[in-house]
């Protein structure tokens, strides 16, 4: 039994799918790019100003070449597979603040480094993302490419990429290429859409730019139901399906047979406030659905993490982090962004909620593998030596069979009520922010050639010296 699967119907695929071929080719999708219009206009499209119009024909030839599965290479052998049975999971974009305790804070250097030992130590965690946060006391005019040298230092797990401008992402593609000494798929874009069905010129010349060097891509959207896209479920739906979708298509287009993820992290929208609700129901239905659209095309997707809108790390946050957690591992999605930390609608990173979301993944995933239905004759020899009225406790078959049957929590309490406070009555996050400790002061530095270091100096000067 696994735990694992899509939950649309075909004809309920099929009807977001269809009306999303109708929305692509009578109201089309803005692309803010002189260059991607031509290049559609040179294909057959039908263009008005900056609008492109897309025909069934286009979208499915594009959707035949993509593959189902690619690889995103690390160094020293270090890689992750995307696409089919494979499941990567990958650190949060973006947030402002970080959050420690009670300690509110802009993120600095030394915190961007302590989140990229804890996630080259992590169990869970696949790649690293330079996208995590951008450290406010890093000069702007070098703060990506920092970002990126940081990363390459502290880890040998392969990398997102940079899409904030196009020296960012040139620069972001190079340095890898010259840190590994290989060119082929060392990196992964992300493009994000502008909801609803446009696309800007920074984003449309960074599609380009990868495509021509043949690095693979992420399209995702993250629209407001009810303010950027329908406020039913279903037409964000559509609308969320054409935009990927098109963005999908330029990329086929300048590139046929480009390695690309269909991406979607829409949530709610608490129109009370008219600002995003992350950690919610409906963001865990439009998870479900968005595996089976990109299941439906064939393609590598990509879902949304453990979310949560709360403020602090409490019972809201652990709520909403498993509820929208559990459909990306129970779906057929590849490739999970924001795995741990996040809070506060994308605003805020968290050390201890980092190490709680490590644990619920691994619960996650316990639920997800389901039962193992085993030896039929071993199990019953085991319950036959037991027998009415025995206990198991000190069978072999217990003690092979334990660490793989049960899962023990470590930062969870499962003792008795005076156990636990005779023990110093901790809470979890109390115990978490220990093993934040723990992780980063454990961490090992990874080897690096002096030509290697001279690489990184040669984006960031003497700051080499200090990361």
């Amino acid at each position: 039994m696994k735990v694992k699967g899509n939950f649309l119907a075909k004809e309920e695929v099929e009807k977001i799918h269809e009306l999303s071929v109708k929305v692509l080719a009578e109201q089309g999708v803005e692309f803010e790019d002189p260059i991607a219009v031509e290049l559609f206009k040179k294909q057959g499209a039908k263009v008005n100003g900056a609008i492109v119009y897309i025909d069934e024909a286009m979208l499915k030839n594009a959707l035949s070449g993509v593959p189902e599965v690619f690889e995103i290479h690390g160094r020293n052998g270090k890689k992750v597979l995307i696409g089919k049975e494979h499941t990567v999971i990958a650190p949060v974009s973006g947030p402002l603040y970080v959050r420690r305790g009670d300690d509110l804070h802009r993120n600095t250097a030394e915190d961007y480094k302590n989140f990229q030992k804890m996630h080259h130590s992590s169990k869970v965690m696949d790649m690293l993302n330079p996208n995590l946060i951008e450290p406010s006391d890093i000069e702007r005019e070098v703060v990506r490419n920092y970002q990126m040298a940081v990363c390459l230092k502290y880890t040998d797990k392969p990398l997102i990429g940079l899409t904030t401008s196009p020296e960012d992402t040139v620069n972001s593609i190079e340095m890898l290429q010259r840190f590994y000494g290989t060119k082929e798929n060392v990196t992964l874009g992300i493009i994000s859409v502008i909801s609803p069905l446009k696309y800007d010129e920074t984003m449309l010349t960074a599609v380009r730019l990868y495509a021509e060097r043949r690095q693979p891509l992420m399209f995702a959207c993250c629209s407001l139901p009810g303010a950027t896209s329908p406020v039913s479920l279903f037409g964000t739906m559509v609308v969320n399906n054409a935009e990927i979708l098109a963005g999908i298509v330029y990329a086929q287009l300048l590139q046929p047979g480009l390695p690309v993820l269909y991406g979607n992290t829409t949530g709610s929208c608490d129109l009370r406030f008219v600002t995003p609700a992350i950690g919610a129901p409906e963001t865990a239905l439009f998870i479900y659905a968005s595996a089976a659209l990109a299941q439906y095309y064939n393609i590598p997707c990509r879902t949304g993490g453990a979310l949560s809108d709360a403020k602090t790390v409490d019972w809201q946050a652990g709520i909403e982090s498993v509820m929208t957690m559990l459909p990306s591992l129970m779906s057929s999605s590849n490739f999970i962004l924001h795995g741990c930390g996040v809070m506060d609608s994308f605003n805020t990173i968290s050390y201890e909620k980092y190490i709680l979301d490590e644990q619920n993944i691994e619960m996650i995933r316990k639920i997800v593998k389901g039962i193992s239905f085993g030896d039929v004759e071993e199990e019953y020899a085991n319950i036959a030596e037991v027998g009415p009225g025995g206990q198991y406790l000190q069978t072999m078959h217990t003690a092979m069979k334990l660490s793989e049957e049960l899962y023990t929590p470590k930062f969870l309490h499962k003792m008795g009520y005076d156990s636990w406070k005779n023990a110093g009555a901790k809470t979890v996050t109390d115990l978490a922010l220990c093993e934040v400790d723990r992780r980063i002061e454990s961490y090992v530095p990874l080897d690096m050639s002096p030509e290697q270091e001279q690489i990184l100096r040669s984006y960031i000067g003497d700051l080499v010296d200090t990361i």
